[in-house]
């Protein structure tokens, strides 16, 4: 038998009194994106950052994204394709009732049965099978092949009551009548896109909070989420403008916090239809066939990119160019994998031998609020692409709109730009299984490919590393890696900073899958 097992206005004044954190009153963060709280709908980091205030997963990961005890103490690997989970006891949910088994099979249930979800948290479920209630303190995962990264899926699955969330979709959430949980913070209004406040969960079975009352309020324009910092109006911000940056270091009045994050961006050629309208000949008439199809063009398109021009002019040197898919230190990042080369006249001669000498038109659709300085990366991309041969337009869209006009089997985007975190896994599984598989949702894979790419075989790579407990595994994910960057699956192009700044008399600590939550910042001693 095999076993593995891990143990584990917001000027208000903040008052530390006699030296003990925990007494520290109100805490405002300014957060870029809007987010929802009912922690099962559209699996994106806003969200996901949002929920872990006031929820928590079986399996927590830290700042660091190393996987540590949270509603379950420990979790064991009994046999290739079983896990058993050690609930921790005396956990309650913030309305007094007792955290047991049954909320974690429930929560599992739900979460595939939203209906209208337009980015469900299933690939945090994938290959489960079943789950076993042995007792209430004790449950067995079953799954359909082995899974060495279950424990890094689970800690996106976040537990909700039962009692209080049986038949609630995500508006009882919103009201605050289904939104309870086991967290550090307990929901005190939700404000729609303006925001949240959620105040201190005295029951909450971990470290208390340092703060009793949080403000989480939607800052979506860059500028004046610095400037309510620098007022005074804000104590905390995520996503300060690369441009800020270097100035806000020179500051007396703030910290700047910054890491490398785990998030890569890339292009997604949509190779799966025949057709796309918003692709054109030269003279602006819609092609009768696809030429993303044609693995030449998707060379052509990574030929065009200045990486290291991008980097510093599009992102002020805030991010590292890249030519896969995971930074490096994760597993399954190929260091023999170079940065490509930038080449537009290779392009052009590529896009002649594809049979298109006077290149053709194509969109690029981009968000413009989600990424870091995502429109202007885009705006960037188009510049390049059309030096290169192509007639590239630039389409960017508020994330709440562009991610749903561009979910899978819906996208009618010639080409996107999108970024994978990877912390659940910490290595490259989750990037190759969600976006670079074929499109097979009902086994948990294909989830983010929003080109419809498919190949057979890299699929099978794919899954010999996913599924692999034993052996050299590390080995099977880089080979995977490599096929999936020969055959230009997806085009990588640079692993962001995360970059977060507050006033002077707080730190804090940048989690490396870039969600901003409350814990994580302390008064200065």
């Amino acid at each position: 038998m095999m076993m593995r097992r891990w143990m584990a206005g917001a000027a208000m004044a903040l008052a530390v009194l006699g030296g003990a954190p925990a007494q520290a009153q109100t805490l405002t963060m300014g957060v870029r994106s809007p987010f929802n709280i009912d922690p099962h709908f559209i699996f994106l980091g806003p969200n996901m950052a949002a929920s872990r205030h006031i929820y928590d997963t079986l399996v927590n990961r830290d700042a660091d994204s190393r996987w540590v005890p949270g509603l379950t103490l420990s979790w064991t690997a009994i046999a290739p394709t079983t896990w058993e989970l050690k609930l921790r006891p005396g956990v309650t949910f913030q309305d007094g009732s007792p955290f047991t088994a049954e909320d974690v099979t429930f929560s599992f249930q739900r979460i595939p049965n939203i209906p209208g979800n337009p980015g469900p948290y299933t690939p945090n479920l994938r290959g489960i099978t079943r789950t076993e209630v042995v007792d209430p303190l004790t449950i067995r995962i079953h799954t359909t092949q082995p899974n060495p990264v279950l424990p890094g899926q689970l800690t996106n699955v976040f537990i909700v009551s039962r009692r209080a969330a049986e038949g609630a979709g995500p508006s009882d959430f919103a009201s605050g009548r289904a939104a309870i949980g086991t967290g550090p913070f307990r929901l005190e209004q939700f404000r729609g896109p303006e925001g949240m406040d959620v105040v201190r969960n005295d029951t909450y079975w971990g470290d208390k909070p340092h703060w009793a009352r949080v403000q989480i309020r939607v800052a979506g324009n860059d500028a004046s989420r610095t400037a309510a910092l620098l007022a005074g109006d804000l104590d905390l911000i995520e996503n300060v403008p690369t441009t800020d940056a270097v100035r806000l270091e020179r500051s007396d009045r703030v910290s700047v916090f910054k890491r490398p994050s785990d998030r890569t961006m890339f292009l997604l050629p949509h190779v799966g239809a025949e057709t796309l309208p918003l692709i054109t000949d030269s003279t602006g008439q819609p092609l009768d066939r696809n030429p993303f199809r044609d693995i030449r063009v998707r060379q052509a398109l990574s030929l065009a990119i200045n990486r290291e021009a991008l980097v510093s002019r599009a992102m002020d040197g805030q991010a590292v160019a890249t030519g896969q898919l995971v930074p490096e230190g994760f597993g399954g990042y190929d260091p023999a994998i170079p940065t490509p080369a930038y080449d537009p006249d290779r392009a052009r001669a590529l896009l002649e031998q594809a049979g298109y000498p006077e290149g053709f038109g194509f969109t690029v659709g981009c968000s413009n609020n989600r990424y870091v300085n995502d429109n202007r990366v885009c705006q960037a991309l188009g510049q390049m692409f059309t030096r290169a041969g192509f007639q590239a337009k630039v389409e960017t869209q508020p994330g709440s709109v562009f991610f749903t006009r561009t979910q899978v089997g819906r996208n009618d985007v010639p080409l996107v730009l999108f970024g994978q975190s990877s912390s659940s896994t910490r290595d490259a599984t989750h990037v190759l299984s969600l976006a670079m598989h074929s499109q097979q949702v009902s086994r948990g894979f294909g989830q983010s490919n929003r080109g419809a790419f498919s190949d057979p075989d890299l699929d099978k790579l794919i899954e010999d590393a996913a599924f692999r407990m034993e052996g050299d595994r590390e080995e099977a994910l880089r080979i995977a890696m490599r096929e999936a960057m020969r055959l230009h699956a997806g085009i990588p192009i640079y692993t962001q900073m995360t970059i977060a700044a507050a006033r002077r008399g707080i730190t804090y600590t940048p989690r490396l899958d870039e969600q901003m939550v409350a814990i994580h910042a302390v008064p200065a001693r």
